[in-house]
């Protein structure tokens, strides 16, 4: 039998497109927080680092939604 992991509580960012993606992976002081790329338009941030990441995006100007 294959070993399972279940993972709670793993913020994930989702953009409108890859290319919104790719721009935030390219550059270093955003893409530290980003642990994993699961598709073109999400990834996982890292749990700690969620606080720093919505600071860091509101910064570049964006205004991101976010959801509980």
């Amino acid at each position: 039998m294959e070993e399972m992991t279940i993972h709670q509580n793993l913020p994930l960012i989702e953009t409108a497109d890859r290319l919104q993606l790719d721009t935030l992976i390219a550059d270093p002081a955003t893409a530290r927080f980003i642990l994993v790329r699961f598709s073109d338009t999400v990834a996982a941030v890292a749990p700690d680092q969620f606080d720093a990441l919505l600071a860091r995006l509101r910064k570049l100007g964006h205004t991101p939604r976010v959801e509980a």
